[in-house]
């Protein structure tokens, strides 16, 4: 049978605290110590992870203003392009409408100075033909036969000349 004394037990209580001493200084500390590297590394990973997610985050924004920035400008020089091109369309249409003004008013002249020019040579040549007929009038005997005749004569020249 099993005797408990008091010797056996202190020396079992003895033991007993000789192994939870060794158990602590070579189980317990080593695997606390390699829990906590393991944890600080993982914090350490952790915070990485968060700087680098705010890293790309703050990249993301950039990337998006400078696209924002990129599509207004694009906007601008578009806008710019397109008044550009505007003023340079009505500046051709104005000088078009200038230039052909300008040949409309020398045709309007030119022909103004034909005519002028035909009209006084009409006249020159009625005026050749009457001195003319005056001098064959004068020339010849006077009568209502010699003017219907020399009548007749004037009319077919002047309409032979126009």
């Amino acid at each position: 049978m099993l005797k408990v004394d008091f010797v056996n037990m202190a020396i079992m209580v003895v033991n007993l605290l000789v192994l939870l001493i060794a158990l602590r200084i070579f189980l317990f500390k080593p695997v606390q110590n390699i829990i906590a590297k393991r944890q600080e590394e993982a914090d350490k990973q952790i915070r990485e992870a968060q700087e680098s997610k705010s890293e790309a985050e703050e990249l993301k924004t950039k990337y998006e203003q400078t696209l924002t920035d990129a599509e207004n400008e694009k906007k601008q020089v578009l806008s710019e392009a397109r008044k550009t091109a505007d003023a340079e369309y009505h500046k051709i249409i104005e000088d078009a409408q200038k230039t052909a003004d300008q040949v409309k008013a020398d045709a309007c002249a030119e022909a103004e100075e034909q005519k002028a020019q035909i009209i006084r040579k009409a006249e020159k040549e009625i005026a050749d033909m009457v001195v003319e007929a005056a001098v064959k009038v004068v020339g010849e005997k006077s009568g209502a036969k010699a003017d219907d005749a020399l009548y007749n004569k004037f009319l077919g020249k002047a309409g032979d000349e126009v």
